[in-house]
């Protein structure tokens, strides 16, 4: 009887065992991971062009925000001649005489710093007007990085006297001109995108060029023109540019992506349906705001998402795919996908 009982006994554990090995209680926990969407994709498109081997780095990047000029001090007065002489050139309106309040400080370049002398309170004087200019002068690029008035003032219905695209016209002749060898150089890697969508563009055109490597656009390093079409000439000149040899050398990923547009298009509206508890999100896809047409594919060289550490760039920019889209409520948004591995790097809404 005891020997019939245990059996008994034996059967019943091996028979619960059974019946309960197919299932599976719930968890109290997350029922997705952080990113499950695109650990799934990663895995079923990769192709084998993303190289971890290249993905530490150490490139200085300065960063302090008044750095010591390198230059003895019979050096410094032949760069300031020299600076004075290019802001005549591109500027024959401004009075030279009151180019001599300068000071030593910095440009920044998106992320970094490069010292800069700085010509403050600068005339400049036309059969029109008259106005206050602040203007920086890179010596190791012999280079005028900003021309800037101190007060704009304008009217919408002020008359114009220049069409949209000649102003077009000139304000890249004059991008080329301040650029000097280097435009023919790298004239090659340079693509022209041109704002869109604001007031000022009644009486303004903004024209920014933007830098490219190996056919990708990055998706900050750039140079604006401001073009006043009432007077005829350049309002704003800013450029952000940095040294195409120094990006290069952060620039070493492979510019073809492992995850297609379509495919991160899928990724991030996966992110946006778990975050709305499951619920679609009806979204529609555009451009860049103020642009008629920006690549999505490009470098990302933000300075906020850059791995910076002792004044040295340590990580690779990332290849990403920047998604544009607006929501049912009109706000835009931009969804910021790693276009090797997948990963969602920022959601965030346009300021």
């Amino acid at each position: 009887m005891k020997k019939m009982k245990l059996v008994l006994c034996l059967l019943l554990v091996l028979i619960l065992a059974v019946t309960t090995s197919g299932c599976t209680l719930e968890s109290e926990g997350p029922l997705v991971t952080e990113t499950p969407a695109s650990q799934n994709i990663h895995q079923q498109t990769t192709v084998g062009t993303f190289s971890p081997e290249n993905s530490s780095i150490k490139v200085s990047w300065p960063q302090e925000e008044n750095p010591v000029p390198p230059y003895r001090e019979e050096e410094m007065a032949k760069i300031v001649e020299e600076a004075k002489q290019e802001i005549i050139r591109l500027f024959p309106n401004v009075e030279k005489n009151t180019l001599d309040n300068f000071s030593w400080g910095s440009q920044f370049y998106g992320g970094y710093r490069a010292p800069a002398i700085v010509f403050s309170d600068v005339l400049e004087s036309s059969d029109s007007d008259q106005r206050i200019l602040n203007i920086k002068y890179d010596p190791e690029r012999s280079t005028i990085c900003t021309y800037v008035p101190n007060v704009t003032n304008f009217y919408l219905d002020d008359e114009i006297v220049i069409s949209a695209e000649e102003a077009k016209e000139r304000a890249l002749e004059f991008y080329k001109n301040a650029m000097g060898d280097d435009y023919e150089i790298h004239k090659d890697n340079l693509i022209v995108l041109r704002d869109d969508g604001e007031v000022l563009n009644s009486v303004f055109l903004n024209m920014e060029v933007y830098t490219t490597y190996k056919g990708v656009v990055y998706n900050y390093d750039h140079a604006r023109i401001v073009y006043d079409m009432r007077f005829d000439r350049v309002r704003d000149y800013l450029n952000y540019q940095r040294d195409p040899e120094i990006l290069s050398r952060i620039t070493t990923l492979s510019p073809t992506p492992d995850i297609s547009l379509d495919e991160a298009k899928e990724i991030l509206e996966e992110r946006l349906k778990e975050n709305r508890s499951g619920s679609k999100v009806n979204i529609e896809y555009c451009q860049r705001y103020g642009y008629y047409e920006f690549p999505y594919l490009q470098w990302h060289d933000q300075p906020y998402f850059m791995d910076i550490e002792g004044g040295s760039v340590t990580s690779p920019l990332n290849l990403i795919w920047e998604l544009p889209f607006t929501t049912e409520d009109g706000k835009m948004y931009y969804g910021i996908i790693d276009a090797h591995t997948g990963d969602i790097i920022d959601v965030r809404e346009q300021s």
